[in-house]
């Protein structure tokens, strides 16, 4: 396995006040395959909470899925579409997500109208 496969896991220490790797690690498609929608939903969350993920991370992201199968490259923008969708589904937000939940809603109307295809799955 390599470093792009396999997570190498960490745990707080106390006596050093850092988080470390335990000695355990696991393959990412073991993970992948054992999580279910709500496991990844917290993993993401979980993501994006250590250390403010963001736009910028996103894009890095991006451009690593550049050389992931294309059928894989679509899926992983209907996929980030579909994220945005369900967040402007919601009735409240506050000063931190307002402008990101308009934003979305926005992206929602253009996907619902047609100005935004996906193209086929094939």
């Amino acid at each position: 396995m390599n470093e792009e496969s396999t997570i190498q896991l960490k745990a707080w220490n106390s006596e050093t006040g850092i988080n470390e790797e335990t000695g355990e690690s696991i393959s990412v498609y073991s993970v992948a395959k054992s999580l279910t929608m709500m496991n990844f939903t917290t993993l993401f969350d979980e993501y994006l909470n250590l250390g403010g993920k963001g736009y910028r991370e996103g894009q890095l992201i991006g451009q690593n899925l550049r050389t992931t199968h294309r059928t894989l490259q679509r899926l992983a923008i209907c996929f980030a579409f579909g994220i945005i969708v369900g967040l402007s589904e919601q009735q409240y937000t506050d000063p931190r997500n307002e402008t990101a939940v308009e934003t979305a809603a926005k992206i929602k109307r253009m996907i619902d109208t047609g100005e935004l295809p996906f193209g086929f799955y094939i």
